[in-house]
């Protein structure tokens, strides 16, 4: 009962194959909640071709009256090698061409009269293998043909392509823009050209072209690659996508047997039940877009064996991953696929075409002409690089070279400019750096050294780092680029030179407690992320720029005050934390919430209104509070603050008072002073004298 259930689908679909059905059919396939939507289908195509087998005949064609009056044929008994659709049966006008018109038909040329108004969009013309064209009457208002290729009389699309013609290439006419059921299906083309009008391809359109090579779609803008478009094309070797491509349907490349290689579409969404399966891949990169993938979609051969050695390259977490070990007991079947990160993937690739060589504890390759350590197997606890190899000086330290090492403690050595991304293990606790390191990759060198301790750099010259009590800046200390995860110390003031908080600085750290970043401008991406035990920041009032989710986790910062010159916030930044419960809800889809993030209760920013930090409080539902200053790390309300002030500047007045007595005691009233008696007018003329004789 497991296998078919999980197989109903799929084989139903192959029921429909073209050799030996008059079109296919199949619109769906089995999933966990409905297993019969195949077989439904197939039992109404069998009992309309029942009702078909029911018409009249007349000059080796059979039809049926339609309620408007006309003739529609519904088979073809002809052994003719070119066949004429008549006029009118049994005085009837001929107007429609139904799926089952020429089942099994061995003609060679099939001429279509002018009054046909409906041709199938079923492909009435499927199964005709010998078919070498399709002739339309010129004057018909709904069809015509082309060298032989029958389209939409607008030529917006390609009804059908004759499977016996003997061309090796073709080019579809630019203004053609849906490729119709079956379109190119048993082909003998190599080449086929698509234009970029192109948005839209039927089912089987491609199918069972045992000679196309490759198939390059980049250029056009189809979203959906419908079920079994390319299914049994042996000689593909090459498929290019579009970048609209969000979908590919089921079995849409089965047996497809020397496609080694595929470039999955950036934006793909959907991958259908066996979508891949029977091909020659053995690894594919899934992008991280991905929602859903069906069961058998990779890493199965056409007899639905699954081969556990086929490699599953994606984003970590994603449906990608989920897939490598996916299974249900109910349909029978258990991926055991070997799952790797698009990183791990690149850096092992780049890795295999180095020249490695070994020495004493360790590996190392040369790049340009320079030694770079590739792996280390040394086993102490401490571990002292040496500064050459076989006479080659080492310049730097390649991708992972030791994140596999135990050692509590690496020194590097003087003369290293270069360490490569995921370079160190969750063992280390202390890192020497030498003065002449330059570059250390990747945006978070040391997120993942939990037990990392310290950072110290050497008094060499050259290089582009310095550090601090063990932690790492930049040369000029303008930025702090690493804050040890296992550093133990309660409070951290960052020096006065410090402008910048490097992303995922402080990330992760459990005993940091209180952060002065009085002189701080900007605090990058996750810089403070599940810091646990932080409980209060000094910000900068220059402070202008929070990144995405800088405090996220923060579970015991519970308040911030935040100037006007912040200008900008990312999301997330302040006030968020985990919420499990609202990730089971969008897990479930039963919510529109993309991120199962919520905000701290009883969380505060203070700051003042219609500032952004203002703006941020209100969009996100945090409490703001206005109108306050910090003093001495507490908020105080402004109003009551000139009321203190006002009160101590008068007690402050008050006690000058009664140290000068000027503000308690009347100003005595002093005494006039006596005037000289005046002077006769003989007195005063002397005195002008002796003053000129002066």
């Amino acid at each position: 009962m497991k296998d078919h259930k999980r197989t109903a689908a799929f084989l139903m679909g192959l029921l429909l194959c073209l050799r030996n059905s008059a079109a296919p059919v199949m619109s769906g396939y089995a999933d966990e909640e409905d297993t019969v939507s195949v077989s439904d289908e197939a039992d109404e195509a069998a009992e309309a071709a029942e009702e078909e087998s029911e018409g009249e005949e007349e000059a080796g064609f059979r039809y049926t009256v339609d309620s408007d009056g006309n003739a529609v044929v519904i088979g073809c008994t002809l052994e003719d090698k070119e066949v004429t659709v008549p006029d009118a049966l049994g005085g009837k006008p001929v107007t429609e061409l139904a799926t089952s018109a020429f089942l099994g038909s061995h003609a060679e040329k099939i001429i279509i009269p002018a009054g046909i108004e409906y041709i199938s969009t079923d492909d009435p013309f499927s199964s005709c293998l010998n078919l070498l064209g399709i002739e339309v009457a010129a004057d018909n208002k709904n069809y015509c043909s082309v060298d032989g290729v029958l389209f939409s009389k607008d030529k917006t699309t390609l009804l059908h392509y004759p499977a016996a013609n003997e061309r090796e290439s073709y080019a579809v006419p630019d203004s053609v823009t849906e490729i119709g059921v079956a379109g190119f299906a048993e082909s003998r083309l190599k080449s086929i050209t698509l234009p970029s009008s192109i948005n839209t391809i039927g089912r089987h359109s491609f199918s069972f072209c045992s000679f196309l090579e490759e198939i390059d779609m980049s250029a056009t803008s189809i979203e959906y690659v419908d079920i079994m478009s390319f299914i049994s094309d042996v000689s593909l070797t090459s498929v290019k996508f579009s970048d609209s491509t969000v979908d590919i349907g089921l079995a849409a490349f089965f047996g497809c047997s020397k496609l080694a290689e595929v470039e999955l579409p950036p934006n793909i969404a959907y991958i259908g039940q066996s979508a891949f399966a029977g091909t020659a891949l053995k690894q594919v990169l899934i992008p991280a877009t991905i929602e859903e993938i069906g069961y058998s979609a990779f890493g199965y051969d056409e007899n639905d064996q699954m081969d556990s050695s086929f490699v599953i390259i994606g984003t970590p977490g994603t449906i990608a991953q989920q897939y490598c070990k996916d299974s249900d007991t109910e349909y029978g079947y258990a991926n055991d696929f070997t799952f790797k990160s698009v990183a791990a993937a690149e850096a092992e690739e780049e890795y295999s075409k180095l020249d490695t060589h070994a020495f004493e504890d360790y590996e190392y390759a040369l790049i340009d002409g320079e030694a770079y350590i590739t792996f280390c197997v040394a086993m102490g606890d401490v571990i002292t690089v040496p500064a050459e190899m076989d006479g080659h000086k080492i310049a730097g330290l390649y991708k992972g070279a030791f994140a596999t090492s135990e050692a509590t403690e690496i020194i590097l050595p003087e003369g290293l400019k270069t360490i490569g991304e995921n370079m160190f293990s969750a063992s280390l606790e202390k890192l020497t750096l030498p003065g002449s390191c330059e570059t250390i990759e990747g945006s978070e060198p040391f997120v993942d050294c939990a037990a990392l301790e310290s950072i110290t750099v050497t008094d060499g010259e050259g290089g582009a780092f310095s550090s601090q009590d063990g932690v790492l800046y930049d040369r000029d200390k303008t930025a702090i680029l690493a804050y040890p995860r296992g550093k133990q110390d309660k409070k951290f003031k960052a020096p006065d030179s410090v402008r910048a908080v490097n992303m995922s600085a402080f990330c992760g750290n459990a005993y940091l407690e209180e952060a002065d970043l009085s002189n701080v401008v900007t605090i990058g991406k996750y810089a403070f992320e599940t810091c646990d035990k932080l409980s209060s920041v000094k910000f900068s009032k220059d402070l202008e720029t929070v990144e995405y989710c800088a405090f996220f986790e923060c579970p015991e910062l519970r308040s911030v005050r935040l100037g006007s010159k912040l200008n900008d916030i990312g999301d997330y930044a302040f006030g968020y934390t985990y919420d499990e419960q609202l990730a089971a809800t969008i897990q479930s889809g039963l919510t529109e919430e993309t991120e199962p993030y919520s905000v701290v209760d009883g969380y505060t920013i203070y700051t003042d209104e219609d500032t952004t930090a203002y703006k941020y409080a209100k969009a996100c539902g945090i409490n703001v509070v206005t109108n306050t200053v910090g003093v001495a790390d507490v908020n105080v309300n402004r109003g009551f603050l000139y009321v203190i002030i006002g009160i101590i500047a008068a007690a402050v007045l008050a006690v000058i008072g009664v140290f000068t007595g000027r503000s308690v005691k009347k100003k005595k009233a002093s005494k006039p002073a006596k005037k000289a008696p005046a002077k006769s007018e003989e007195e005063e003329a002397d005195d002008e004298a002796d003053e000129e004789d002066n």
